[in-house]
């Protein structure tokens, strides 16, 4: 059994035995259910919209239930976004958060083959899609050298329009975002309600070398990040004057290269609603997460941030626990089910249960970006794991679920991701570029281990 499938184990176990701890007669005692405090799960947008007359807004425009309940985000755009305001920016910008883990995806694949595995028959272009993929998460001195390397090659047709506005990007200073602009694409300009879709791949073929007659077909990852910086204008133009508050509700996803989202106060329902964040709070604390804070956001946001405070009470010597988290964000599920039907008279109510499972699920997922700053990618692993096992229909929100594949070609295990991509790209077509990426990355891995699932 691998360490992960086994860790995997190990918190089925755990959640239905934590705390266990045997006295000197042999008997075994249990620890109290974890408990998370009313008053702090009566901050959180499910409790918020627990009654019919709360919830009545949201349930009245079917771009709501799109995006929330049925997890369609093309549709969502088209219905929320002509109206503008928050609730466009949000549909766009939850696009544009699912484009970037879709960049990640193919962009991790690409480096992992081409970049730490190459071999003679790589084709020259080959380059091209190492220095986007280093570019992606940052690794500029990385991604210039492989720029380098295609510039001294033999000319390479095939990427070279693909490639030119990146080696204009990094031959400046890399600040993000790059000047796409220029790819040969044809978009429309940016507009809410608008959806846009990347031309179908392959874009183009890439010989092999050494004398193989071989060539690879390629969907360009730039065509990903492209739709992405493209949703987030849209996202600008609907509520430009709230763009870092919708930055900072999906701080937890953003490129490596281009920073973390700056804090910007309290989130309002309309960036609440339905997400993996449960508080007005949590935006400002995933973005100081991913910024200079680090980890130290979790204690220094704990009394404002619901998930913060998971997180640090889920900590075991310093750092979160994947088996505590999961026992957590089970607490969380139960409590906010019974504050809820309090607000209804005692009765649970359908929405309770799916909203509360929706919050369970999303503070599974971002415990496991605490985790992953923590540096203990393994913990974080076993927390997505647990999410994508309880994503199904309204919990299974296609950003969440993408980040993952992401974090599976990063570990060289494609199997997988290509499961969970091909379940995205089937709603969404330009998903679909990722595919070539990690197919990639599949037969250089079975190649080196033939006959073994790879993966961790």
């Amino acid at each position: 059994m691998s360490v992960l499938m086994a860790g995997v184990a190990a918190i089925i176990w755990v959640s239905g035995c934590s705390g266990l701890g045997g006295d000197s007669d042999g008997t075994v005692e249990r620890e109290e259910a974890p408990v998370v405090p009313a008053e702090r799960l009566d901050e959180t947008w499910v409790v918020a919209v627990a009654t019919e007359e709360a919830l009545a807004p949201f349930t009245a425009d079917p771009g709501w239930v799109s995006l929330v309940i049925k997890r369609d985000l093309a549709a969502a755009v088209r219905q929320l976004g002509p109206g503008g305001g928050l609730p466009a920016a949000r549909a766009h910008s939850d696009v544009a958060a699912m484009y970037r883990q879709a960049a990640l995806i193919s962009g991790n694949s690409l480096s992992q083959v081409y970049g730490d595995t190459p071999e003679p028959t790589d084709p020259v272009g080959a380059a091209h899609l190492v220095a986007v993929g280093r570019a992606l998460v940052g690794d500029l001195a990385g991604a210039r050298e492989a720029s380098a390397a295609l510039a001294a090659a033999h000319p390479d047709e095939a990427t070279a329009s693909w490639h030119a506005p990146w080696s204009a990007f990094l031959a400046a200073d890399g600040v993000w975002p790059p000047d796409l602009s220029a790819l040969p694409l044809e978009l429309p300009p940016p507009a809410p309600g608008v959806w846009p879709e990347a031309p179908p791949p392959p874009h183009y073929s890439l010989p092999e070398q050494g004398g193989s007659a071989s060539a690879r077909t390629m969907g360009d990852p730039g065509a990903l990040v492209a739709l992405a910086l493209w949703h987030d204008a849209a996202a600008h133009i609907a509520a430009p004057e709230h763009a870092s508050l919708v930055a900072s509700a999906r701080a937890g996803y953003r490129l490596p290269a281009e920073g973390p989202a700056t804090p910007a106060g309290d989130l309002p329902l309309p960036l609440l609603f339905g997400s993996d964040l449960l508080v007005a709070g949590d935006g400002a604390f995933l973005a100081d997460l991913h910024g200079a804070a680090g980890a130290a956001a979790v204690d220094a946001h704990a009394d404002t941030s619901l998930l913060a405070w998971l997180a640090q009470s889920s900590r075991v010597e310093g750092n979160v626990s994947a088996a505590r988290a999961s026992d957590w964000a089970a607490a969380l599920r139960t409590g906010l089910l019974e504050r809820a039907s309090a607000r209804t008279d005692g009765a649970v109510q359908g929405h309770h249960k799916q909203f509360a499972a929706i919050a369970f699920v999303g503070a599974l997922r971002s415990m496991a970006l605490v985790a992953e700053i923590e540096g203990d990618r393994e913990a974080s692993g076993l927390l997505r794991i647990n999410a994508m096992e309880h994503s199904h229909k309204a919990t299974a929100c296609p950003v969440g679920l993408l980040a993952l594949a992401g974090w599976d070609a990063s570990n060289r295990y494609p199997t997988r991701a290509l499961e969970l991509l091909h379940g995205q790209a089937m709603r969404y077509p330009s998903l679909e570029i990722a595919r070539y990426g990690l197919e990639v990355l599949g037969l250089r891995v079975g190649s080196e281990r033939p006959g073994e699932t790879p993966g961790l």
